[in-house]
């Protein structure tokens, strides 16, 4: 697969605690919500490659970001603070996605990475990003991207005519 073909990933971080005594970014994968990212990230890596893994730096977000790599087969993980689920992350995630392009993907938390998803795409998602989901993009020369696939643990991956 050329450069061209591979497509953008933005990944919702797994299922996590509800809470953790040392605060929210501290919260871990639970063990459920590891065992089902490793099995989604087992599909993701027959869906795609990847050159890189960019993350979040909450806990969370980079044990998920762990296992993509490791089902992957990529070196390491990318700790970015564009990631942060903090006020206008879509705006720096989008730009960030347009900095790296394709090969690469970009996990972190909603909202922030709908609102990414949608700014990135120009219209509303047809569905929610769950937790564990990885939306695929290509970006295209002008700057856009267009959706390519959705995956959801669990759940069959979805391509743009199904979406609808």
């Amino acid at each position: 697969m050329s450069a061209r073909e591979l497509p953008l990933l933005f990944v919702r971080h797994a299922v996590a605690e509800d809470s953790h005594v040392l605060g929210d970014e501290a919260r871990a994968l639970t063990p459920e919500g590891r065992a089902a990212f490793r099995h989604h990230a087992r599909k993701l890596a027959r869906l795609t490659p990847l050159r890189g893994i960019i993350t979040s730096p909450l806990v969370r977000a980079v044990q998920t970001a762990e296992l993509l790599a490791e089902a992957l087969g990529v070196a390491g993980v990318e700790v970015h603070p564009a990631l942060l689920p903090q006020r206008g992350a879509h705006k720096r995630i989008v730009d960030l996605a347009r900095e790296r392009g394709a090969g690469w993907a970009l996990v972190g938390h909603n909202p922030s990475l709908e609102r990414a998803a949608q700014r990135a795409l120009e219209h509303e998602l047809p569905d929610k990003l769950r937790k564990g989901a990885a939306l695929a993009l290509h970006p295209m020369k002008e700057g856009g991207f267009t959706l390519a696939w959705w995956a959801t643990p669990g759940r069959p991956v979805k391509r743009p005519g199904d979406l609808r």
